[in-house]
């Protein structure tokens, strides 16, 4: 299936093989907008991707240091999600305000399994 008005690029045809059309249409349906806020199935995608993140974290960083790099890491990959947007693909199409609220889920997921993690470890403590 082709994705672009243009035919089907190189990146249409990885796009399609990674993710096809019908997922990126279902995830790009909107639950909730408002002004500030755009909510997606795509927000629960970056909200689970932060706390992946979370477990994915190396022992060397401290918690602070990877968040910066889930942060900055995040912010790259929007950018470079709104230049191949450029192709006019469905995927990376998307308003400012959603991206910057898929790095806000994608920290939030982070955060949250970080304070999970805190009480998990500390309710043990209390076992022992």
């Amino acid at each position: 299936m082709v994705v672009t008005e243009l035919g089907g690029t190189l990146l249409d045809r990885i796009v399609e093989f990674i993710i096809p059309t019908p997922i990126v249409l279902f995830l790009n349906q909107i639950l909730y907008r408002n002004f500030f806020i755009i909510i997606n199935y795509w927000s629960f995608v970056h909200l689970g991707f932060g706390m992946i993140f979370y477990f994915l974290k190396l022992k060397k960083f401290s918690i602070k240091q990877w968040f910066y790099v889930l942060l900055v890491g995040h912010i790259v990959f929007e950018f470079i999600e709104f230049i191949l947007a450029l192709g006019g693909n469905p995927l990376f199409v998307e308003e400012f305000i959603d991206i910057v609220w898929d790095i806000i889920w994608s920290l939030i997921g982070f955060g949250f399994t970080y304070l999970i993690n805190i009480k998990i470890n500390k309710d043990l403590r209390l076992l022992r």
